[in-house]
């Protein structure tokens, strides 16, 4: 009997030894790669995302500056109108009463057109 104790727990160490190395073992890196796998075809598709979000700033930066481009141009052109109407605002204080009834005679009322 004590031979076989000692012979029963090396067997037992061997049959366990055997059973991580093939079966446990090889169950924790399937689950370890099937993991990596995983991760690579989400990075894969949020490479994509990220260019196609790539693309689409470019394209709002371009409607950007081209928007940029029509504001100061509109600026411009509100404050070339500004001036214009300054200057005949000026034109129209500087006036006298006579140069004003001359100017305004000029014009005819047509009372039958409101009606």
């Amino acid at each position: 009997m004590k031979f076989w104790k000692p012979f029963l727990l090396g067997l037992w160490v061997v049959i366990l030894i055997l059973l991580l190395v093939f079966y446990i073992i090889p169950q924790e890196e399937a689950l370890k790669s099937d993991t990596i796998e995983k991760l690579e075809k989400a990075n894969k598709a949020l490479e994509l995302k990220n260019e196609t979000l790539d693309i689409e700033i470019t394209n709002l930066k371009t409607q950007a500056d081209s928007l940029s481009g029509r504001i100061s141009e509109s600026t411009q052109t509100i404050r070339k109108l500004e001036n214009e109407l300054d200057e005949k605002i000026n034109r129209i204080n500087v006036m006298s009463t006579m140069d004003l009834q001359g100017y305004f005679a000029r014009f005819k009322a047509d009372s039958s057109r409101n009606q």
